[in-house]
């Protein structure tokens, strides 16, 4: 086989995935509350969802584009695992119907989108345009990375491919079904891919048992690139994306099964018959493995959605398992506008969302601490979406506290509310300085700084006394816990004190000549940093000590 052929597909493969970053990259910055109220208009309930996944399906005449632009939702924050499931469904729907009618392929959009997000993110004045260039690039290269990967296997009828496995894959089913997925995941359009298999079974004269898994097999392959895509995303999008891949590949197989008696009844209800380009020998066959993929792709779809409840709420509990819980979702999961009623609910509910909020954090500190002393990419990652889903959460509840204040009438939750929200935004600042150690530490690592043993020492010692404080603070929000008066004021006194303490030793190292300015200036920023976090922490302490007098 030509070295050609590898380098096409391991290079199609690299570009996709790093449309797929960059796509996701782009959406988490774009999408604003505007732009999630629309995704969640169109998504409000199965059949919504389903409809949004047959229309971009039909209009990116892609079923792996279209599961890949979902993967890339998921992993901006834009939709839930429910309606990601629901939406996955509709595109095998839509599939399905770019065999029946002709679309415009999206290799024609691919490289004008790369033009125009390559112009936007380097030349653009203002940030949201320069996000956008981010988004519109990642789609384009995307779609570039598949059309090259479909590029590395053309021609279709006679690809080396076939000449190196022979007839191994044409004896029994299950490798016909797996030899169907690869074709699914070398040609990313269903019609060109059923094509290929009309022709290779015309031409080859083999059973039309093997046609079939080899069509069914393409469910599979479809699947298989939407967990590819989900390899640099988030926890929940690979989940998310398994749980796809299994339920596809067990339905084909059991339609495998029952291919033979399903052709049958096909041709015995005279449904109307579906051309195409392949010659003439192949078209009785290919009408026939049209309708069976049409027929396959809308009971996947149904199972799927009446599936896709039960899988959502199994895949959050896993992620709380995990302790994963600001992946789940980066939105409000607990409160909702239509219980403003009931007041005593509505305070509850919001109570467990600043609990999730807490929690956020908390991960998110413990990520900033562990890659203080030792960095690590995927976690510098980790924290920024962590800041996002602080973000958002802080707005969401924010809103929600305010409209409640305003519908009810009682006392008690009318003198909860300003310390709700005054815990809320002290979280989202913690969130705030974090990123910024997290910059800093970035900084530090890109200009090859290396602090002294005995600032690093001196660092450690103030880090765990801010991981006390802290700890003190999610206890007063997780279980509602006060702070003993005593606790709560030594640790004041020790961590100003060590603070002080720290900045006397550190205006020693700079006189003497140790810590150089760029050092000195990184170091300070951090002290100063991890102690606002403190101040932070004794402020949710305080709200905490006044609610319970």
């Amino acid at each position: 086989m030509p070295l050609s052929l590898f380098e096409g597909a391991l290079g199609g493969i690299g570009l996709f995935l790093l449309g797929m970053r960059l796509m996701s990259d782009g959406i988490r910055t774009v999408a604003n509350d505007r732009v999630r109220g629309v995704f969640a208009a169109f998504t409000a309930n199965r059949v919504y969802s389903l409809l949004f996944g047959v229309v971009m399906s039909v209009a990116l005449n892609s079923a792996s584009a279209a599961v890949m632009f979902t993967i890339g939702l998921i992993n901006g924050g834009v939709l839930t695992a429910f309606q990601a499931l629901n939406i996955l469904g509709g595109v095998l729907i839509g599939s399905a119907l770019t065999l029946h009618f002709t679309t415009i392929p999206y290799s024609l959009v691919a490289t004008p989108l790369v033009f125009i997000g390559v112009i936007l993110k380097f030349f653009a004045r203002r940030r949201r345009y320069a996000n956008s260039g981010d988004l519109l690039l990642g789609i384009g290269l995307l779609f570039l990375g598949l059309s090259l990967l479909e590029g590395s296997f053309r021609p279709f009828e006679a690809h080396p491919l076939y000449t190196v496995i022979g007839d191994m894959f044409f004896k029994h089913s299950l490798l016909s079904f797996l030899f169907g997925g690869i074709i699914s995941c070398l040609v990313q359009s269903v019609h060109s891919s059923v094509t290929v298999i009309a022709a290779l079974t015309a031409s080859r004269h083999l059973n039309e048992s093997i046609s079939f898994a080899m069509v069914l097999g393409g469910f599979g392959g479809v699947a298989v690139m939407g967990c590819l895509a989900s390899v640099t995303g988030r926890f929940i999008s690979r989940r998310i994306a398994l749980s796809f891949l299994f339920i596809t590949v067990c339905s084909a197989l059991l339609m495998t099964a029952a291919a033979p008696f399903l052709a049958d009844m096909l041709q015995h209800s005279n449904l109307p018959a579906v051309r195409s380009g392949v010659r003439s020998p192949a078209y009785p066959l290919y009408s026939q493995l049209v309708w069976i993929y049409t027929v396959a792709s809308l009971l996947m779809a149904v199972l799927i959605s009446v599936f896709s409840g039960y899988i959502s709420r199994l895949l959050g509990v896993t992620i709380r398992d995990r302790g994963n819980i600001s992946d789940s979702q980066t939105y409000a999961s607990y409160i909702d506008t239509r219980i403003l009623n009931t007041p005593i609910l509505a305070i509850e509910q919001a109570r467990k969302e600043i609990t999730r909020m807490m929690s956020v954090t908390s991960f998110m500190y413990a990520d900033v601490r562990g890659i203080l002393f030792d960095f690590d990419a995927r976690r510098a990652d980790t924290i920024r979406q962590h800041e996002q889903v602080l973000d958002s959460l802080n707005h969401e509840i924010t809103a929600f506290l305010a409209t409640l204040a305003r519908s009810s009438n009682s006392t008690e939750i009318s003198y909860d509310i300003p310390g709700l929200i005054q815990t809320i935004t002290d979280l989202e600042h913690v969130g705030d300085h974090c990123e910024e150690i997290l910059n800093r530490i970035v900084d530090r690592k890109e200009a090859g700084i290396i602090f002294s043993d005995a600032a690093m020492h001196d660092l450690k010692d103030f880090v765990d006394l801010i991981t006390t404080v802290f700890t003190l603070a999610e206890d007063c929000v997780t279980f509602g816990q006060r702070p003993a008066d005593d606790l709560f004021h030594d640790s004041k006194n020790r961590i100003r004190a060590a603070f002080r303490q720290m900045k006397q030793t550190h205006f020693e190292r700079i006189s003497t000549g140790v810590c150089p300015p760029r050092s000195a200036l990184l170091y300070m920023e951090l002290t100063t940093s991890f102690m606002r976090i403190a101040e932070l922490c004794w402020n949710i302490m305080a709200v905490q000590r006044r609610r319970s007098e």
